[in-house]
């Protein structure tokens, strides 16, 4: 039997073991960051000596002078070529134009196949609500 304390960080690989002795994934955390003082900006994505680090793709870490803090681009609707805060547009009149459309009532049926197929045993329980969970009967203290 072997009784010699076993040091975790003393095997084939020393240097790379200490290297990320106080990072988990092995790869460049936020004490790491270089400032590029050409560009005004931090550089997220720092060169690494480790031939097995892939990095993600390149990206700028920021915009010159902060140009990009007022975006208008509308990640929910990339249709909206305009932007979503013009007040002279209005949902009730310019619908189409917000790369919406109206639909009737009808839009909102279900026939009666998709009830069945939707149907689970859990819609047949008195004890859940509408949603699925459990309904509290206890009085409100």
């Amino acid at each position: 039997m072997n009784n010699e304390q076993i040091d975790p960080l003393d095997d084939e690989n020393p240097d790379v073991d200490n290297q990320i002795q106080g990072d988990e994934n092995g790869e460049p955390t936020g004490t790491d960051l270089r400032y590029d003082a050409d560009e005004d900006s931090y550089e997220l994505e720092v060169p690494s000596d480790d031939p097995d680090y892939d990095p993600p793709a390149l990206f700028e870490t920021a915009a010159k002078n902060g140009s990009d803090m007022n975006s208008d681009y509308d990640e929910a609707n990339p249709y909206d070529i305009q932007g979503e805060y013009d007040r002279n547009r209005s949902i009730e009149t310019d619908a189409d134009s917000l790369g919406m459309h109206v639909e009737d009532a009808s839009a909102e049926e279900v026939s009666a196949i998709d009830k069945a197929l939707a149907h689970t045993p859990e819609d047949d329980r008195d004890d859940l609500d509408e949603e699925g969970y459990p309904i509290n009967d206890a009085p409100a203290k």
